[in-house]
């Protein structure tokens, strides 16, 4: 708890200047006892609160299930002071490389709008709700989050998400999903905005502007071999080409053996097909390098790190509440737990102790780090630890 708040207490000044003391404390608790434990149930709350140091942090935060309930519900009424938080976040990162992907989290409510059968919801035969995160690769965290209905496609919500928070300068880094002409349009029209987004293989644009053959050699990069091409759209906007040979190679030799295979081998197909392996074409606004383009896509792989941590370590892909209000207040608070998580799991690597112990181990060990408040002296001790928790204490300085 102690290491949750040592990386994340600057998010309770930022809550602070948009709700009351009582509310920003209620807030940020729950986002510390989440990051911290994992996927803590509300009924679960005040009794995590309560044998912990956040009692001791922040005294004086009511968190029975009760009063949660109603919190959130309160949370998700006035939106408009979420949306106040997460757009004072983008100001902090204007100008800057920003990723924006989404997720599908498990939400089957009988009350939630936003609880809808998604693609992949309708194979697995349960609701969805979609989330779409804005996250920095130079900070390694998140930095605006908001939650849709499962079946609203990315490429719809990207300028509903764009435009509510305020994204108006940087570099918005998209996979190909997010492909939305009338956004990118208005974009281009956005001084000090851009994006960078790959075509699919079948757009006109590919062939029209010979992009499927990469001549020049990307230098700067680790891998010697990636070949570029640059070119200048005649209506405004750039084509950046990238072909690793590698990689061509062994997806030309996958399509061949899976069709003969298939019997379905056909020689006109397979000459449509060739230039294309190994072959990555972004769209884009921003006159750049084509190595800080391509580093720059390179960068979007950072966000499954982020949405790993969902599955993985604090346990949050599934919607327990129930109602629109209530999701959007829950999903806020899990946006402000993912932050601290990942500050948490970028300082164990910094320290390279997630050589020896993965995130919730080095919890687990932390847990069994307990002080006693000597009374004749009115603070807190340390109690007799192993050795190797007091080692872990002390790289961690908690």
């Amino acid at each position: 708890m102690t290491l949750c708040n040592k990386l994340g207490k600057d998010l309770f000044d930022e809550l602070r200047k948009v709700w009351d003391l009582d509310d920003a404390k209620r807030l940020y608790t729950i986002a510390l006892l989440w990051a911290a434990y994992g996927d803590v149930k509300n009924r679960d709350l005040q009794m995590h609160y309560e044998t912990s140091f956040a009692s001791e942090m922040y005294p004086g935060v009511h968190l029975s299930e009760k009063a949660v309930s109603a919190f959130l519900l309160d949370t998700g009424q006035a939106y408009s002071l979420i949306c106040e938080f997460m757009r004072n976040r983008v100001k902090q990162f204007a100008g800057k490389n920003i990723v924006i992907d989404g997720m599908l989290k498990d939400y089957n409510s009988q009350t939630g709008t936003m609880s809808e059968f998604s693609r992949k919801g309708s194979k697995k035969g349960s609701k969805d709700m979609s989330i779409l995160y804005a996250f920095s690769p130079e900070a390694m965290e998140p930095i605006a989050a908001k939650p849709y209905a499962g079946n609203m496609l990315d490429q719809k919500a990207v300028d509903n998400f764009v435009t509510e928070n305020k994204i108006e300068k940087g570099l918005m880094i998209f996979d190909k999903g997010f492909f939305n002409k009338g956004f990118f349009d208005k974009v281009d029209k956005i001084e000090g905005l851009s994006y960078l987004i790959p075509l699919k293989q079948g757009s006109a644009l590919i062939k029209k502007y010979g992009m499927d053959n990469p001549t020049e050699h990307l230098e700067g990069y680790k891998d010697a071999t990636v070949l570029f091409k640059k070119v200048k759209m005649k209506a405004g906007g750039f084509l950046y080409s990238f072909r690793d040979p590698r990689m061509a190679f062994e997806q030309e030799v996958g399509y061949v053996q899976k069709a003969v295979k298939k019997k379905v081998f056909k020689g006109e197909k397979y000459e449509q097909k060739k230039s294309l392996f190994g072959l990555i074409v972004f769209k884009s606004k921003a006159d750049v390098a084509p190595l800080v383009a391509y580093q720059a896509y390179a960068q979007r792989w950072d966000i499954e790190v982020l949405f790993d941590m969902f599955k993985n370590i604090i346990d949050r892909d599934t919607v327990n509440v129930h109602g629109d209000y209530r999701a959007y207040a829950t999903e806020f608070i899990n946006f402000l737990s993912t932050i601290i998580t990942s500050r948490v799991k970028k300082l164990l690597v910094k320290k390279e102790i997630n050589k020896n112990y993965s995130y919730k181990q080095v919890f687990k060990y932390l847990a069994k780090y307990k002080k006693v408040k000597v009374m004749e002296k009115g603070k807190w001790e340390s109690v007799v630890m192993l050795k190797y928790i007091e080692e872990l204490v002390g790289t961690l300085d908690v």
